[in-house]
């Protein structure tokens, strides 16, 4: 046998050597796969918990939004009851239909100007069917709906009528009217101080007839002191005469009156016109605890 020369020598290491690099090339391939693959996984898992973190978020979300709609829900559906009741309180404690008219108006004119944020619900207060205790003529005095407001109180006298008012009548307006001379006659009515007639349509729908509402504008006046001094108000409350319609149309008015506290209003359109142009625009007279103490008072009257 042979020997290897030098050479055969070099092209073995050679060979040894580059079997080396071949098999730290492919352990370091696999090394590189492995660690790809750990890459990977881990990428998956972040996607995986990604997903599930936002899952668990929407689900929340949709629990919480549904918490929401449901509390929105039952506070509507409370407000909606409360109207009711309010109303069916209304409805109990009127005396007659013109009262519980006069209180669905007045109520409908408080949420409006509550929903166009104009006032807050403690700013306005409605009070029906009223009894003031016994003043010192030993007299019961009944409101038909009192109104508390944060610039001023007024108490209102409801009617439902069919024909005309005429407010603030005297003998000046006899020669335009000269019929309504012979009315103050034939009801002894004294010319030269200012009276309110009706002519009201009978329920024929045939005839009307007069009738002298003066000594209701003044009872209504009367109870503006009472009330001013019972409860020792700052101010005293505005007397209003409200004429509500029979049906639309059949009521109209004609004024004449020269007396600036006494207001006498035909329809929801000037009960509207008057709260809106005058009431809410005026200088604060109470503040809402005033009121709040106004409605303890008036309570104790009327247990």
């Amino acid at each position: 046998m042979s020997q290897l020369e030098p050479i055969h020598y070099g092209l073995i290491a050679a060979v040894v050597i580059a079997i080396l690099f071949i098999i730290l090339f492919f352990v370091s391939l696999k090394q590189k796969k492995k660690s790809l693959t750990k890459i990977q996984e881990s990428h998956k898992q972040q996607n995986e918990s990604l997903k599930s973190e936002h899952k668990e978020k929407l689900d929340h979300e949709r629990v919480e939004n549904k918490k929401v709609l449901t509390k929105q829900k039952e506070s509507h559906q409370q407000e909606i009851s409360q109207k009711e009741r309010e109303i069916d309180s209304l409805k109990l404690f009127s005396k007659n239909e013109g009262e519980y008219i006069t209180d669905r108006h007045l109520l409908e004119l408080r949420d409006q100007l509550v929903n166009e944020r104009r006032i807050r619900p403690e700013d306005m207060h409605i009070m029906a069917n009223i009894f003031l205790p016994k003043d010192p003529l030993g007299k019961v005095r009944q409101i038909d709906h009192l109104v508390l407001t944060r610039t001023g109180i007024y108490v209102i006298d409801s009617n439902l009528v069919s024909g005309h008012i005429y407010h603030g009548i005297t003998e000046q307006q006899f020669n335009d009217f000269p019929v309504l001379g012979q009315v103050f006659g034939t009801l002894d009515l004294n010319p030269n101080k200012e009276q309110t007639l009706l002519l009201e349509k009978q329920s024929n729908n045939k005839t009307a007839a007069f009738h002298s509402y003066t000594d209701e504008v003044k009872e209504v006046d009367g109870t503006t002191e009472e009330l001013q001094r019972q409860l020792e108000l700052k101010y005293t409350p505005t007397p209003i005469i409200y004429f509500h319609p029979n049906e639309v149309s059949e009521a109209t008015i004609s004024n004449y009156s020269q007396d600036p506290n006494i207001k006498v209003l035909v329809g929801e359109k000037q009960l509207q016109h008057f709260f809106n142009k005058f009431v809410f625009h005026g200088r604060f007279q109470y503040s809402v605890e005033d009121l709040e103490r106004i409605m303890d008072e008036i309570e104790k009257f009327n247990p």
